[in-house]
């Protein structure tokens, strides 16, 4: 494979694995680990999710390096499977279950697509995502049973349809809100707060059901509003993650869009590498004692 072409397969790897970090670093997210509590996930802590983020990233070499030498899908698929297994064994948990697959599937297709272009990048997955699927049986994750009961699509369709979550829904939501209020960190929030309202959230109906999902819908809706207010977002989000956990409400999918949102831009340059759009501002501080009070 060209010299070039490798390299942009492994910007996107690098790119990728950051995304799972700075997915974790944002600060206050309702139900989830962040660097100040485990949200609704009494099995999981700030470092055991390092420790699977730094797994990811080994995880993404290693299929950076599977793609360039020209290896077929089927080579990578098994890439990924041992990898979900020796990290449910190492780890205890599933952590970044959803996120091995579509990091996966989205530098693959970058791989095949040998371009940046969005729209040839939402066609690459789409075109995976459809062999993989048809080819694969299903097996009894609690994903694919929420998706069952509750008649959705969830990462299955997602993916067939080339991640309208991430390229229609969570990268615009980024870029209007950077250029509009100037702060990678209300971007962030403001993308988080349209995923809430978008993604079908399968980690939310099978804790919580139809009731789950509709109370991240009107979160979702509510963030999003009070960002355009120029309301406090923190102090909304803390109360959010007290009520999630009541609730034991989480939302894993929208975590693992996050997650690729973030290697996406950062892919594309959009996040410098020396930036980090978690880190707090003037606006939004990261106040200790409000940490100290949502710490378990």
């Amino acid at each position: 494979m060209d010299s070039s072409l490798i390299s942009g397969i492994e910007r996107w790897a690098a790119a990728l694995a950051r995304g799972a970090t700075l997915e974790l670093n944002l600060t206050p997210k309702p139900g989830l680990v962040d660097r100040w509590d485990r949200g609704s996930h009494p099995d999981l802590s700030l470092g055991i999710m390092e420790r699977s983020a730094r797994r990811v990233a080994s995880y993404l070499e290693e299929l950076a390096q599977s793609l360039a030498q020209g290896e077929p899908f089927g080579v990578q698929a098994d890439i990924a499977r041992r990898t979900e297994q020796e990290m449910r064994e190492s780890l205890g948990s599933n952590t970044h279950k959803g996120y091995l697959f579509l990091s996966g599937m989205l530098l693959i297709a970058r791989g095949h697509a040998q371009t940046d272009d969005e729209r040839v990048l939402r066609e690459a997955v789409s075109a995976l995502a459809s062999d993989f699927f048809a080819s694969r049986q299903v097996s009894p994750t609690h994903g694919q049973k929420a998706r069952d009961r509750y008649r959705i699509g969830g990462i299955v369709k997602e993916s067939v349809c080339g991640f309208p979550a991430l390229f229609e829904e969570a990268l615009p939501a980024y870029r209007s809100a950077l250029t509009r209020h100037g702060s990678p960190r209300i971007a962030s929030f403001f993308m988080m707060a349209r995923l809430m309202q978008t993604v079908e959230d399968t980690t939310a109906l099978h804790r919580c059901g139809t009731p789950g999902l509709s109370r991240l819908r009107r979160d979702g809706a509510s963030l999003e509003a009070l960002i355009e207010r120029g309301d406090d977002a923190v102090a909304f989000l803390s109360e959010l993650n007290r009520d999630y956990v009541g609730m034991n409400l989480t939302m894993g999918g929208v975590a693992d869009v996050l997650a690729l949102a973030y290697g996406c831009l950062a892919a594309l340059g959009e996040i410098p590498d020396e930036g980090d759009p978690t880190e707090a501002t003037a606006l939004y501080p990261l106040l200790s004692g409000s940490a100290s009070m949502l710490r378990t």
